[in-house]
């Protein structure tokens, strides 16, 4: 007897993407504020130096979701009734997500309008999503939760896992999971901006999900075997001698409480007028980097690029300082050392968010930005703020 084969639809590019193409034309700032939004008050965990502890994310984080984009779950799923597999006992099962198919084509939207960052970021989002992260990490870690081992955790990181991890070349979480996204953005970006089948589409998200419960899963594993067979360190809670505390004191540990420093000084002070004097130059004046960095700092859903940031900085300064030493001339010095060439992923991404604040907080640079020597003044004074702020808050 013959097999009957059901027709594949296209039902996310031919009904789904221009739903999402049409809100995101005039709800792309209440979008990313909800994603800066959610970021934010997962920033302790998400910017952590290991996947330490299982992230929220149920029906309240998908309802504002759908509310930034004025699209209903319900639409979505009305229309995902549509797809071949609906019916089906159907793997990926987040291919019959209503928040993962209306990101995938979000996620398109950006990349055929070019825009990689805001591509890069909603993947970034969307590996983070319910269907993802959250419930890997729920399977993988049943038991002695990292975040109640923390010292486990600090062990396997530093000392059984080999620069071949991203969590250990990138350094934190959110860069691992930044790595996985930039990796399956450029091996499937074509595809997902392309003419795509829903076919396609799920197998695209499959690949996400198999990178993300790798990552998951080769820590989890290290993690198990070191807690099993109790070959890492304690820390004693009246360990205050100097070899102790150098022990402990890795460098993870170190640029996170550095980060935590310096996130405390701007929240607890304004911003600073000296610091403003050091930082401007013959083309950008005291007042307006004060001006700039105001806008900034006010705007909260700034502070998760804000310590972002901190982290690139302190982290690319170690990598080059055998003192590191925060509150030298050095880490200034080299920390706002030009770099114009470089193919640094860190650097281009410091880059970035120095430049989408410009963009967004300085009529001024705006106006002035077609010449080089001109941008290159207002990159270089709101670089040199935070990393004088740094200097100050570790001292």
């Amino acid at each position: 007897m013959a097999t009957i084969r059901v027709p594949i639809t296209s039902v996310a590019v031919k009904k789904i993407y221009p739903l999402v193409s049409k809100s995101l034309s005039s709800n792309t700032a209440k979008y990313k504020r909800n994603l800066q939004e959610f970021f934010n008050a997962r920033s302790k965990d998400i910017y952590d130096t290991a996947p330490y502890s299982r992230l929220m994310f149920g029906e309240d984080e998908t309802q504002d979701f759908f509310k930034s984009i004025n699209i209903t779950k319900e639409q979505i799923r009305e229309l995902l009734t549509e797809t071949y597999y609906w019916k089906m006992n159907f793997s990926p099962a987040a291919a019959k997500d209503e928040l993962t198919m209306t990101m995938m084509m979000i996620i398109r939207y950006f990349l055929k309008k070019g825009d990689k960052v805001n591509a890069e970021i909603s993947a970034i989002y969307l590996a983070f999503s319910g269907r993802f992260y959250p419930s890997i990490h729920y399977g993988q870690f049943p038991k002695a939760q990292p975040s109640e081992y923390r010292h486990i955790m600090e062990y396997v990181v530093n000392n059984m896992l080999t620069m071949k991890f991203d969590l250990k070349r990138e350094g934190s979480l959110f860069g691992a999971i930044r790595s996985i996204c930039r990796t399956w953005l450029t091996k499937y970006g074509p595809t997902i901006k392309g003419d795509m089948d829903d076919e396609e589409n799920a197998e695209i998200i499959k690949q996400l999900h198999g990178r993300i419960k790798s990552f998951i899963i080769n820590i989890a594993s290290l993690y198990y075997e070191a807690h099993e067979n109790k070959n890492y360190l304690t820390y004693d809670s009246d360990m205050d001698n100097e070899d102790s505390f150098r022990l402990a004191d890795n460098d993870s540990l170190r640029i996170e409480r550095a980060v935590e420093n310096a996130m405390n000084f701007i929240n607890n002070n304004n911003v600073d007028f000296r610091l403003c004097t050091y930082a401007s130059d013959t083309n950008v004046k005291v007042n307006e980097v004060k001006s700039i960095i105001e806008g900034i700092q006010d705007d909260k859903v700034c502070l998760g690029e804000i310590k972002e940031l901190f982290r690139i900085i302190i982290a690319e300064y170690f990598q080059v300082s055998t003192n590191k030493n925060l509150a030298s001339t050095d880490f200034v010095s080299k920390s706002i050392t030009s770099k114009p060439n470089t193919k640094n992923k860190n650097i281009l991404r410091q880059k970035e968010i120095i430049e989408g604040w410009l963009d967004e907080k300085s009529p001024q640079y705006r106006k002035r930005r077609s010449r080089p020597e001109t941008k290159s003044s207002y990159y270089k004074s709101i670089l040199k703020y935070y990393v004088l702020v740094i200097n100050k808050a570790n001292r």
